[in-house]
């Protein structure tokens, strides 16, 4: 079938609580995007039906067939603070069917959790685009971060995430939780979550201490530091302010020491934030000009005894 010409998607934005978009297709149909309210959940458990088994598991981490009421509930996900969107296209009988949903829910935390389903026809572009409509709503009404629990084997929903240069808050049997930024290139904390927070800086966003970290109630932002940025540079390395390091309580330097980027990057954080901890693999010596207050703290080990460590250095601070 064919798709869309990208030239002609135009994302038009929110029009009375509604998001109104059209996209000429290839064809001379139009794929109609807009809000969703609950008459819109037969349409998404008729979508739903259309998935393969790998694809029902990948969205809902098992065999699980959404019911008509669970479907009218997600779909109405906007009356609890939430937003959802649904394409449609109509068949040649004049039939509407969803070529796909996407929508957030408001987390505990002050984040939004979201969620994207495509119908196989339409992949490639309408996932991407569905998101970007997500970003942009969450970011008019102040929700600084969207999250997403993906699978590790969901390489779909992983590539398409890591476009936009998400950090890990945290790895479960076979899943991870990626958060993205809704107004700047780098995600924040989340605002209601007020556990101590430490920035990890490690390559592949994930780290052998992340679950000790939160048993001992420590909240963690794992980043992948400036070689595992795809879309943007380090914002510290281009001059700017990263929210994530601006708001940790400490922040754990696990990259390759002798990298110039990784250098640089001890050397701002020590600037920013004098007092704050700043852990590296291997204690660097004073800066070129000698303005930096506080000498760094070699790490005791990747794992348990960074945490311990850790929690020492942040009670010290207390």
């Amino acid at each position: 079938m064919p798709l869309a010409d990208p030239a002609e998607m135009r994302l038009t934005g929110i029009v009375d609580d509604v998001a109104l978009d059209e996209i000429e297709l290839a064809d001379g149909r139009r794929m109609t995007i807009r809000t969703t309210t609950v008459e819109d959940g037969e349409l998404i458990r008729a979508l739903y039906e259309e998935l393969t088994v790998d694809d029902r598991h990948r969205r809902f981490f098992g065999a699980f067939r959404p019911r008509s009421e669970w479907c009218r509930r997600w779909a109405s996900i906007g009356e609890r603070g939430g937003f959802g969107v649904i394409a449609t296209v109509l068949d040649p009988d004049g039939s509407e069917v969803a070529a796909g949903e996407a929508g957030y829910a408001l987390r505990e935390d002050g984040d939004g959790d979201l969620a994207v389903t495509v119908a196989t026809t339409w992949r490639g572009w309408l996932g991407p685009y569905l998101l970007d409509v997500l970003i942009s709503h969450a970011a008019e009404v102040g929700i600084a971060n969207l999250q997403a629990d993906v699978l590790l084997e969901n390489g779909p929903m992983l590539s398409m995430l890591r476009r936009r240069d998400p950090v890990a808050m945290g790895h479960d049997e076979g899943v991870v939780r990626l958060s993205i930024g809704t107004t700047g290139t780098t995600p924040t904390w989340p605002p209601k979550d007020d556990r101590p927070r430490v920035l990890i800086e490690i390559a592949g966003r994930r780290w052998s201490g992340e679950g000790q970290a939160d048993q001992e109630g420590l909240a963690t932002a794992i980043c992948s530091g400036p070689g595992g940025r795809v879309r943007h540079g380090c914002p510290v390395l281009e001059g700017g302010r990263c929210p994530l390091a601006d708001g940790a309580d400490a922040i754990l330097m696990l990259l390759d020491p002798d990298d110039e980027r990784s250098q640089r990057l001890v050397e701002s954080h020590r600037r920013y934030a004098p007092g704050r901890p700043v852990l590296v693999r291997a204690a660097p010596g004073s800066s070129a000009d000698g303005d930096v207050a506080d000498p760094c703290v070699e790490v005791a080990g990747d794992g348990t005894a960074a945490v311990a460590q850790l929690l020492s250095l942040i009670g010290q601070r207390s």
